[in-house]
């Protein structure tokens, strides 16, 4: 049975849409296309604003057909580029009691805002709420990796949670304020920002009915994806002691095979208890298994570049 919510337990919601990937390309743009038609038809009451925002240097170049997608939206620009930065700025010129962040190549089931705006109202000690990320799952493959890259952050079933989506979540935005997410250490630092909000005793929640469809664009991606991942899992303990294993991590780039150990241990941990959620077959798990050994070895060359003090060279992410 479909939850409800009434009026009266509704608190003012802002969505916020932002490019984190490919920005600026004409692939991205579709993609804004296709999200925001998502958001234009979320059933139901609209959030009371939606934002896009944008760095500055690309004023004047978003298509006019994009801004008139949906009624209520704004476009802000800031002189800012990564997308924690305008993730950040969003935020403080949002002006909802909460704050649902949500990257552009994700699209929204039509039911996402009525099941978060219940998901608020039937959890006031919440601080966020993170969304299940799939993949469009046109093949064997595509289902696999989907598992693989985001079954990290979902325990699999609803309820309390160590993690916050990258992708799809909402914040209470005082809290949020308090607690930015961090920036300079590359697209996946927001453990940060996760810690950061359980050691103020703050409750993170996880809705399995809340459900974006992440696009996929085959291995190139998730190479890209994977590079990134090593270097935010180095980079943030190098630079906060009080992430855990941070003391492993800080030994040296002779921890490397230990990380890469540990973090296929967890993978193959994700994969036994989510695989039905990501529509993996019983049968296809063991392909699943051996490929949670190659895509954790391709975050070495990530995990390298933060112990060098290096930038991840030709990376799609911002």
């Amino acid at each position: 049975m479909a939850r409800q919510t009434t009026d009266a337990t509704i608190a003012k919601l802002s969505v916020i849409v932002v490019s984190d990937y490919a920005a600026g390309e004409e692939k991205s743009w579709e993609d804004l296309r296709r999200a925001l038609r998502a958001w234009a038809e979320q059933e139901g009451a609209p959030a009371e604003e939606l934002i896009l925002v944008e760095s500055s240097r690309f004023q004047g170049r978003i298509p006019s057909d994009v801004v008139g997608m949906v009624s209520n939206m704004k476009v802000f620009y800031v002189d800012a580029e990564s997308s924690y930065e305008l993730k950040n700025r969003a935020v403080e010129a949002a002006s909802g009691d909460w704050v649902a962040i949500v990257d552009a190549d994700c699209i929204p089931h039509r039911s996402w805002l009525r099941v978060l705006r219940a998901a608020i109202a039937e959890h006031p000690d919440a601080t966020a709420v993170s969304a299940r990320t799939v993949y469009p799952g046109r093949s064997r493959m595509e289902r696999i990796l989907g598992l693989l890259s985001r079954s990290y952050l979902d325990p699999g079933r609803r309820g309390p949670t160590r993690f916050i989506s990258g992708n799809a979540a909402a914040f209470r935005r005082e809290v949020y304020r308090r607690h930015p997410l961090p920036v300079g250490m590359g697209a996946f630092a927001s453990r940060i920002q996760s810690e950061a909000f359980l050691r103020d005793s703050e409750t993170l929640w996880f809705d399995p009915e809340l459900v974006v469809v992440h696009d996929f664009e085959g291995w190139p991606m998730e190479w890209d994806i994977r590079r990134n991942l090593g270097y935010g899992t180095v980079i943030t303990r190098l630079r906060d002691d009080r992430l855990p294993y941070a003391r492993l991590i800080r030994a040296g780039v002779m921890a490397i095979p230990l990380i890469v150990a540990g973090k296929t241990f967890d993978g193959i941990r994700d994969c036994l208890r989510c695989f039905r959620h990501y529509d993996v077959r019983l049968h296809e798990l063991p392909l699943a298994l051996a490929l949670t050994v190659v895509t954790h070895v391709a975050e070495i060359p990530g995990m390298l570049a933060a112990y060098r003090g290096q930038a991840i060279a030709g990376s799609q992410y911002r």
